[in-house]
């Protein structure tokens, strides 16, 4: 029930299929996917809860993570859950892989390597992504080709038949609480949704 609480979601835009009509997005997140798989930061019993779709090679949500960034940074009632959404696909699906890996084997290095991958954006190469794992202390080279044959594909797909559902078609893409932003927020604008949320409850 707490997982459900911190998921809810009321879309501010009408869900472009009834399938679904009777789910709120926190149900809909949950029933796909084990939630022990979604990586997150932040505090995990916190009262907001920010859940974003998202692409390593997306300029917009290389923004976007500089924010979240500073949001964590100053507030600890608030917890970042990160849907892999490599609409790219290439090396974007490759770099949503070793993602998750590192998430199920060292969750501690998740948010080093997430915003590593978000500073290398458009640029990210197999060379490039193998020295940053590397100066994280990981196996470069093994994880990238364990990488190469797409093992959590699964859940890739759950994301981006969500964000199909959704009518979502580019990212970045946040639910905040009750409410869905298509696109990039401000770090002011998410802070005054918040307040928003905050008075209404």
């Amino acid at each position: 029930m707490n997982h459900i609480k911190k998921f809810l979601c009321i879309i501010i835009f009408i869900l472009p299929t009834t399938a679904y009509a009777e789910l709120n997005l926190a149900s809909f997140i949950i029933r796909n996917h084990d939630v022990n798989q979604l990586p997150s930061v932040g505090n995990i019993d916190a009262k907001y809860t920010i859940v974003e779709f998202f692409d390593y090679r997306c300029g917009y949500c290389a923004k976007q993570a500089i924010d979240y960034g500073n949001i964590l940074k100053s507030r600890d009632d608030i917890r970042i859950v990160y849907l892999e959404f490599p609409i790219f696909g290439g090396i974007s699906d490759i770099a949503a892989n070793i993602a998750l890996k590192v998430w199920n084997d060292n969750p501690n290095l998740y948010f080093p390597i997430h915003n590593g991958f978000m500073t290398l954006g458009s640029s990210m190469n197999k060379e490039n992504i193998i020295q940053l794992l590397d100066k994280n202390g990981l196996q470069g080279n093994k994880l990238y080709n364990f990488a190469e044959s797409q093992p959590y594909d699964q859940i890739i797909q759950i994301n981006k038949k969500l964000a199909k559902d959704l009518g979502l078609r580019g990212t970045p893409a946040s639910i905040i609480n009750d409410t869905m932003i298509p696109g990039y927020v401000k770090e002011e604008k998410v802070i005054g949704l918040i307040n928003e949320i905050n008075t209404q409850s």
